[in-house]
C-alpha cells in the first residue's frame, strides 16, 4: 500500500476544509493487461479530493506510460495514457452492512478508527480499464511479412474465374480438420 496515496477522510468533512490535492508519483506493481504494461510500474496522479455531502469525491487524471507488442507484427509499440477519473467514497451503512449502491461507490477505509480514502485503488482500475488490449503500431502495419499472408486481400479469387489465390499461412493448417467436406474456402 502507498502511504501517501491515503487521504484522511475527517481533515474533509470539515465546515471550512477545502478540497485537498494530490499530486503524487508511485509505483504499483501489476498494472498489465495481456502482453501491454506500464513502464515502470510507475503511475502519476493529480487528484482533488473534497467532502460532498457524507460522500467523498477524488477527481483529476492518472498518468502512464505503456509498452507492449503490436497485434499485427509483434513489433515493440509504446505510448502514453492520461485517464480521467471522477470517483465517489462512502462507508458502508452499520445498520445495513453489504445494502445499498456499493457497486458504484468505493468504500472508505478504516485503520486504527481513522476513515480514509485510498486512491490506489482509483488509479489502478482507471489505469488497467483505459490500457489498450491489441495495440497497433501503425494504422498501416501489415503484419510480420505482408508479401506472403497480406492482411487485407486486394481481390478475392472466385474458383474457376483463373485468379491465383494467395498462399496460405501454415498456421492455419491446424484448422483445416475442422472443416466440413465439400468446403473449399
Amino acid at each position: 500500500m502507498t502511504g501517501g496515496l491515503r487521504v484522511p477522510v475527517a481533515l474533509l468533512r470539515r465546515r471550512d476544509a477545502a478540497p485537498r490535492v494530490v499530486r503524487a508519483t508511485a509505483v504499483l506493481d501489476g498494472l498489465r493487461i495481456g502482453n501491454v504494461g506500464v513502464d515502470g510500474d510507475e503511475v502519476v496522479l493529480d487528484f482533488e479530493v473534497g467532502a460532498s455531502g457524507t460522500d467523498i469525491v477524488a477527481s483529476g487524471t492518472v498518468d502512464v506510460d505503456w509498452t507492449g507488442e503490436c497485434r499485427r507484427c509483434l513489433e515493440p509499440v509504446n505510448g502514453h495514457l492520461r485517464a480521467e477519473v471522477r470517483e465517489v467514497f462512502r462507508a458502508e451503512d452499520p445498520l445495513w452492512p453489504g445494502e445499498g449502491d456499493a457497486g458504484d461507490t468505493y468504500p472508505l477505509e478504516s485503520d486504527a478508527g481513522e476513515l480514509l480514502v485510498d486512491l490506489e485503488v482509483v488509479a489502478r482500475d482507471a489505469v488497467l480499464l483505459a490500457l489498450p488490449i491489441s495495440p497497433l503500431c501503425g494504422e498501416d502495419c501489415s503484419g510480420p511479412d505482408p508479401e506472403r499472408f497480406p492482411a487485407v486481400s486486394e481481390e478475392v479469387a472466385e474458383p474457376g474465374d483463373g485468379a491465383v489465390e494467395p498462399e496460405r499461412d501454415p498456421r492455419w493448417a491446424a484448422l483445416d480438420v475442422l472443416r466440413e467436406p465439400g468446403d473449399d474456402g
